[in-house]
C-alpha cells in the first residue's frame, strides 16, 4: 500500500513539475516575442508629449534655419557616448534612405523596425535640461514617423512619412552632432506633391528617395552637417 502511495506520489509531482515547467516557458516565449518586436515595445510606451518644455516647442526652427547654420547647438556639451548611439540611429535611417531609392516595400519595413531598433536603444538619460527636452520631442516624433513609414501600404505613402523622418534627423544630428564623417543635407523641389522635402546622403551624387528612379538624380546640395 506504502508503495502506491509512493509511486502516486510520484507521478502527481512529476506531472504538476512538467505543466509548470511548459506553462512558464510558452509564457516566457511570449514574452520574449513580443519585447524582439521595436514597433510592439513603441506602441506601448506612455510617450507624454507634455513633458516636453514649452521653450523648446516654442523656439522650434524651421529646417531651412538649420541648412543655413542659424540653429541651437548642443554638440560641445553632448556626451560621446550619446553621440555614438545617434549615429547607429543615423546609420539605419540611411539603410531607409537606400531602400526607398529602391522602391523595395520590403527593405523599407525591415529598415524602419532597425531605426526603430536603434531609437529605442538611446539613453536619453545622458542629456540635461533643454538638450535632455529637444532630443525627447526628436525621438518621439521620429518613433512615431518610424512606425507610419513602415505601416504605409503604399511607397509613396512610405516617402510621404521619410520627408517628416528627415526633417528630425537633420535637425537631431545638426544639433547634437553624430561624430562621422561629412553628411550632405539635399533637396528636392519636386518631392512630396512639389511642396519639397530634405534627406540625408553620405555621397555629394543625388540619389532621390521621394522620386526613385523617375527622376533619381533631381535634387541639388542645400548644405554639409559633420
Amino acid at each position: 500500500m506504502k508503495k502506491v502511495m509512493a509511486k502516486s506520489t510520484y507521478f502527481a509531482m512529476t506531472a504538476l513539475a512538467l505543466f509548470v515547467f511548459f506553462g512558464c516557458g510558452s509564457k516566457n516565449e511570449k514574452v520574449a516575442e513580443n519585447a524582439d518586436d521595436p514597433m510592439e515595445v513603441h506602441e506601448k510606451m506612455d510617450m507624454d508629449y507634455t513633458i516636453i518644455d514649452d521653450s523648446i516647442r516654442k523656439s522650434e526652427i524651421p529646417i531651412s534655419a538649420f541648412v543655413a547654420e542659424d540653429s541651437l547647438h548642443f554638440s560641445q556639451e553632448t556626451p560621446a557616448a550619446f553621440k555614438q548611439q545617434l549615429n547607429k540611429v543615423l546609420d539605419a535611417y540611411l539603410v531607409l534612405n537606400e531602400s526607398l531609392v529602391a522602391a523595395d516595400e520590403k527593405q523599407v519595413e525591415n529598415a524602419s523596425t532597425s531605426m526603430m531598433s536603434a531609437l529605442l536603444e538611446v539613453n536619453d538619460g545622458m542629456l540635461k535640461g533643454s538638450a535632455h527636452d529637444y532630443w525627447k520631442e526628436k525621438k518621439f516624433f521620429l518613433m512615431d514617423h518610424v512606425e507610419l513609414c513602415k505601416e504605409a501600404d503604399t511607397v509613396e505613402g512610405k516617402r510621404e512619412n521619410f520627408a517628416f523622418i528627415s526633417e528630425a534627423m537633420i535637425k537631431a544630428v545638426d544639433v547634437f552632432g553624430a561624430g562621422r564623417q561629412t553628411l550632405f543635407v539635399q533637396y528636392c523641389p519636386m518631392a512630396n506633391g512639389n511642396k519639397g522635402a530634405y534627406w540625408l546622403s553620405e555621397s555629394k551624387i543625388n540619389r532621390n528617395p521621394y522620386m526613385g528612379s523617375q527622376m533619381l538624380t533631381c535634387g541639388e546640395t542645400k548644405g554639409t552637417l559633420n
